[in-house]
């Protein structure tokens, strides 16, 4: 899996490429976590370019978004497709992490 990060002053952007199964989960995790434990606590995970993710990929997001919370920033996601979307909504995770339909609102709605 290829990982995009762009960090900026407020809110780091993460755009995983590719399927967020557990063959990628633990790189996923690992690039999340140093983030938090870098300082980067608001994370905003791009996944418009995921088209599959497992329990794996979602546990990696969850351990991600608890960390981050408990250092003071959080996890939110922005383009998810349709059939990762369904995931979420399937396993009511998203209800539990803020999603937006683009980055652009993502970002203007966290600042």
């Amino acid at each position: 899996m290829d990982i995009e990060v762009t960090r900026s002053a407020a809110i780091t952007v993460v755009v995983p490429k590719g399927d967020l199964d557990m063959a990628a989960a633990d790189q996923m995790k690992r690039v999340l976590s140093g983030l938090v434990n870098e300082g980067s606590v608001k994370l905003l995970v791009d996944l418009g370019n995921v088209g599959y993710i497992d329990s794996s990929g979602m546990g990696a997001l969850v351990a991600t978004l608890k960390v981050a919370r408990a250092a003071g920033g959080d996890l939110h996601l922005c383009a998810l497709q349709d059939d990762v979307r369904a995931i979420f909504e399937m396993t009511r995770l998203i209800k539990a992490i803020t999603n937006h339909a683009t980055r652009g609102e993502a970002l203007a709605a966290w600042v």
